[in-house]
């Protein structure tokens, strides 16, 4: 019999697929989806079986699969999923066992957390073995040496039981440890069992809380550091703990740190982090009781769009539309009402959100439109919790999903609907790991599932409305609310002659206009996109500015609360220094203000005003839901926010909505600096007016007169369009040309120099081949090169995190060229040298930022 080998997506940053041969003693091949275990640099991994021909290296030994975690016809990934991330993979030209990797709950893939115990049967034989003096044990029948070792460790672990992971790691090694494991448990002298994060057990988890130990004492600075080192995650997390002020269970904690457990364990020990076991939430964002909802009589927009949809979904084919409905247009009735249809055929409906967390709203209205068949998946579930709604989703018992980026994979049976709200979100693009859009991958899943795929939004990306403008997608509109209540009327205000408080940057137009709004009973959002007490601390005597040590960029950001200093870009906290570090002398003055400034401004400036503030540093867990809920029961009357405001938020109280800086952003060096304030300045006034009360605008900026702040005045969308589209088109950049960005990083800014110009080298040499076959090609003399290279230079921040980037932009006419010189170039990204010299060059297709 010849042999049977497959290839295996392993969860592991090199960019290629593992080969294994399938044991002669099983009866057939485990098919395509299905997890394997398999032995790895002398561990156990879990991977996926591809679909793709396994690659034969010449003299290589390949080693055996240990075992397939699947039954048999139902593997983990359905073909159309497992077809999914192959794309992916290729596109984005992303690791393909990371691309899997994303596809599955972590509880399902990753490293080997089976446990193994001691059998009476073992314990005797190991018994037996050490009376043996004089005979070989091997002619006894007895354990061999290394058989021994294993048992012998079990036998000394509490329980008689260990981790796969802590056999692996005994010392001296054990050659074959995982195929010898298999043969102890063979002869039945262990037993393998699979750990899934305890089970089910009592419905506690742990919950942690920041102790009085040197809290907030600038002077025990260099004790804090001693305890935690110059780990930024481990300083992070003590922070987080000290904001919250309270318990914060284990769930909240496993999204911004995966490692949790370690970055405790010396702050546990140092006692500035207590521990307690408390109950633990199913759903830490789920509403407790929800009123059932009934289907509202459709507007005239609603109707026609709605009739459109329910057409394509009769049909049975792929259709991609654009819902482009201004703000407070009623969108979300229409996706309720078109998945309403989608569930009386039988099939099901992902929806994805830019953040789950800060859309509460929406995932109660579909509960309570369709109550226990709704799973929410977001950053807040636990291991446990997250792969039982993977469960309950794939075996149809919830058909419905709602989440954020990765929710794009949620196995749904008869997938006919996929809903992407607010598809122009920057938050659907990922910008570590694998670099994909979830809006892209969506259209291409909805294609493979012959389902009907909807991009909703008041103000869409420029390349979905160019699609949707010229035939490629349909172009659905709906331009008026529900309510008899029209669009907010907006105010310019010139901070060139109005000139703002320093504290409160209010002109005083718009102090006037608060203080008429919090008098009148009704509420007020203020927006400032810069979040913090000051942007910054300057010494009054050199004026140098206080940097992080391990960035370039301008300065570290003043958090008052925490009497902290705090690196937006890399993390770096530190307690603020008396004096400037620089002179030595000279005190340190706030600078630029930030939302937590202008929260406590507010309070004192406008008379009897209660004020929240919501940011990232209010909104961890769920002190995001306590501030929304208190706002939206008219307990405070100005909500100070960021960017956070412009996620769909409904309050009906809000009268108005002041805009601090409306032109913060125009200056970017990047090709969507125009188009990202645009949306931002709209939808952000979106929410003013929602309720029975008419809403109006104010926006403050110096650069009143930009066109992507007067067409955000006038709620014109096509008309910036417009302007904007045709500045793209003049430079070939997107939607009428395609771009990737190459990066490069590490700790040495030679080296990364010289892998740049290296990689620049390839991609001039490649670019210069599709020069010469376009050439050949009628009429190619007018046509713009259709590859060029941007660079190489240093990043705008050139050192993030002690680490020195380059990037080079590689720009396209149209994709077939750009995809085949990538293909080029692919096996020349990864890790490159060693130690200091150590450099990382990867690929982001389709960037969203240049920065």
């Amino acid at each position: 019999m010849s042999e049977r080998l497959v290839s295996v997506a392993l969860p592991v940053a090199l960019d290629r697929g593992f080969t294994y041969a399938v044991p002669a003693s099983w009866p057939s091949v485990p098919e395509p989806g299905a997890r394997v275990l398999v032995p790895f640099a002398n561990r156990g991994l879990v991977g996926v079986v591809r679909a793709a021909q396994p690659e034969r290296l010449n003299g290589a030994r390949i080693k055996l699969l240990e075992e397939v975690l699947d039954p048999p016809g139902a593997p983990s990934l359905t073909p159309e999923l497992a077809r999914l991330c192959e794309w992916v993979a290729d596109y984005y030209v992303a690791p393909v066992g990371e691309v899997y990797r994303l596809a599955l709950p972590g509880l399902l893939t990753g490293h080997d957390v089976r446990r193994v115990m001691l059998s009476e049967a073992g314990a005797q034989a190991l018994a037996a073995a050490r009376e043996v003096v004089l005979q070989p044990v091997d002619d006894a029948g007895l354990p061999t040496a290394a058989e021994q070792r294993v048992l012998a460790a079990l036998a000394a672990a509490p329980r008689g039981e260990l981790a796969v992971e802590r056999l692996i790691d005994l010392r001296p090694r054990i050659p074959g440890v995982l195929r010898l494991i298999g043969d102890l448990a063979a002869k039945e002298l262990c037993t393998i069992s699979w750990d899934e994060a305890g089970g089910e057990g009592a419905r506690v988890e742990a919950h942690y809380r920041r102790t009085d130990y040197l809290r907030g004492a600038a002077t025990a600075e260099e004790t804090l550091r001693e305890h935690i080192g110059r780990s930024k995650q481990r300083r992070a997390l003590l922070d987080l703990l000290e904001g919250a002020g309270s318990w914060v269970p284990a769930g909240e904690l496993r999204g911004p740190f995966p490692g949790y457990k370690k970055l405790l364990e010396p702050l546990l020990a140092a006692g500035l982090v207590a521990v307690e076991e408390r109950l633990r939430a199913l759903d830490p964002f789920a509403a407790e009781t929800l009123e059932p909802s009934l289907p509202q009589t459709p507007t005239a927009d609603q109707a026609a769009a709605l009739a459109t949809l329910r057409g394509d979904l009769e049909a049975g084919k792929f259709a991609a539309s654009l819902l482009h409905g201004v703000t407070g247009s009623g969108k979300t009735e229409v996706y309720l009402q078109l998945i309403a249809d989608a569930r009386a055929r039988g099939g099901g409906a992902i929806v994805l959100v830019p953040e789950i967390a800060l859309t509460p709203q929406l995932s109660d209205r579909f509960r309570a439109r369709f109550g226990e068949t709704v799973a929410v998946l977001h950053s807040g579930l636990t291991p446990r919790q997250r792969l039982d709604a993977w469960q309950q989703i794939r075996m149809g018992a919830r058909p419905i999903v709602i989440g954020a980026r990765s929710a794009v994979f949620a196995p749904v049976p008869d997938l006919k609907v996929i809903v992407v709200d607010e598809e122009h979100d920057a938050s659907f693009k990922q910008e570590e790991g694998v670099r994909y859009s979830a809006r892209d991958v969506a259209l291409v899943r909805a294609r493979d599932a012959s389902a009907v795929a909807v991009l909703g939004s008041a103000t869409p990306a420029l390349e979905t409305y160019e699609s949707a403008r010229s035939g490629k997608i349909r172009w659905l509109r709906m331009t008026t609310r529900p309510t008899t209540r029209p669009l907010p009327e907006v105010e310019l205000i010139s901070l060139a002659t109005h000139r703002p408080d320093p504290e409160t940057l209010l002109t005083g137009r718009m102090r006037t206009a608060l203080v008429e709004t919090v008098a009148a009973g009704e509420q007020a959002i203020v927006f400032l996109n810069r979040r913090g007490f000051a942007t910054t601390l300057i010494c009054d005597r050199c004026g140098a500015l206080h940097h992080c040590p391990d960035c370039s960029a301008p300065a570290m950001t003043y958090h008052l609360g925490r009497n902290r200093l705090m690196c937006h870009w890399c993390g770096f906290i530190e307690a603020p220094p008396e004096r400037c570090v620089e002179c030595g002398e000279g005190e340190l003055l706030h600078g630029n203000a930030g939302t937590e400034r202008v929260e406590l401004a507010l309070a004192k400036d406008v008379p009897g005003a209660r004020v929240l503030r919501l940011d990232r540093d209010t909104s961890r867990g769920k002190g995001l839901l306590e501030t929304l809920a208190q706002f939206r029961r008219r307990e405070a009357d100005i909500l100070v926010g960021t960017q956070m405001l412009s996620k769909g938020h409904d309050f009906p109280g809000v009268t108005l909505v002041g805009i601090l800086q409306g032109d913060h952003g125009l200056g970017l060096p990047d090709i969507r600096a125009s188009e990202r304030t645009f949306q931002l300045l709209t939808q952000v006034a979106g929410r003013a007016g929602r309720g029975d009360r008419p809403g109006r605008v104010l926006i403050q900026a110096y650069g009143i007169k930009n066109p992507a702040i007067a067409f955000a005045a006038e709620h014109d969308f096509e008309a910036f369009a417009a302007w904007e589209l045709d500045k793209r088109r003049e430079l070939h950049n997107p939607p009428f040309g395609h771009l990737a960005l190459v990066r490069i990083s590490g700790p040495d800014q030679v080296a990364v120099q010289r892998r740049a110009e290296e990689l620049a080298a390839v991609i001039r040499a490649a670019a210069e081949e599709v020069r010469r076959k376009h050439a050949e090609e009628p009429g190619s003399a007018e046509a713009p090169p259709p590859v060029q290279l941007l660079g190489p230079k240093a990043s705008l921040i050139e050192r993030v995190n002690r680490r020195v980037r380059w990037q080079m932009l590689i720009r396209a006419s149209s994709r077939p060229p750009l995809r085949w010189l990538l293909r080029q170039l692919r096996p020349r990204l990864g890790d490159a040298g060693s130690g200091e010299f150590k450099t990382m060059a990867n690929v982001d297709v389709d960037p969203q930022s240049l920065i």
